[in-house]
């Protein structure tokens, strides 16, 4: 392909640097050259193209997957407001029942020998009740507020709740589940699980609750606190049996 001389027009040879025809310097840089034979613009080619359709697999796919994620989420939410199964009835402080226990751990804690006593469960729900004062935490729309402790016996385990009262006005109840361990000379009450009303939490997330209950028992240090003293601590849905055997502390 020649190079047309912008001066007088004359086509001149490629390789020729000052046209045949006028003596003029040729100027490469001003010719735009024509496209190739088939060429078209990509503006072109984009417009001919036919956008692609999606799937309509690929689309009820993703709605499943939003719809199970959102029914996640839903269930989540009502199982961690549901109230446990067998949530204790609400009683009232009785402080005389509180001293005489104290007064009986004490005793048993101090006597020479074998000493054992047992109580009735239902007699440990209201010792906390009576023996723990709770306190609200936060403010506005983050304020907790306590409204009472309670315990359910269970087959070698009890289980310690906390219910709170909501900004919203709901109840939610966070759950520790304990059960005794020989430590020492003592025994201890550690923690096996929690759960958030009747939401059982991974270990991860248990520890959120735990904070909560670290609190609780800080609380319950002094009513409680001779119990790590007892040898041996048997617990059942009915009754919970303590064994301090050798010598006083």
């Amino acid at each position: 392909m020649g190079l047309n001389c912008t001066s007088c027009g004359y086509e001149n040879d490629s390789t020729r640097v000052i046209c045949h025809n006028c003596g003029k310097r040729l100027e490469r840089g001003a010719q735009t050259p024509p496209p190739p034979t088939g060429y078209m613009h990509p503006t072109d080619v984009a417009k001919m193209k036919k956008p692609r359709e999606p799937l309509a697999s690929g689309r009820f796919f993703r709605n499943a997957v939003r719809l199970l994620v959102l029914a996640g989420l839903v269930g989540v939410a009502v199982f961690a407001l549901l109230p446990p199964h067998d949530l204790p009835v609400a009683v009232a402080p009785d402080t005389a029942l509180a001293k005489r226990l104290n007064s009986l751990v004490v005793t048993s804690a101090q006597a020479e020998g074998t000493r054992s006593f047992s109580v009735p469960a239902a007699d440990i729900n209201t010792w906390l009740v009576a023996s723990v004062v709770l306190k609200p935490q936060g403010e506005g729309f983050v304020r907790l507020d306590p409204q009472r402790v309670y315990a359910v016996a269970g087959p070698g385990e009890v289980r310690v709740g906390l219910e709170i009262k909501l900004p919203a006005g709901w109840l939610l109840y966070l759950e520790g589940c304990y059960a005794p361990i020989a430590q020492g000379e003592g025994t201890s009450l550690s923690a096996r699980s929690f759960s958030v009303g009747r939401l059982p939490l991974p270990s991860v997330s248990g520890k959120l609750v735990q904070r909560q209950f670290d609190r609780l028992f800080a609380a319950l240090a002094g009513p409680l606190g001779e119990l790590a003293t007892a040898s041996h601590i048997a617990i059942t849905p009915e009754t919970v049996t303590l064994r301090w055997s050798g010598q006083p502390r």
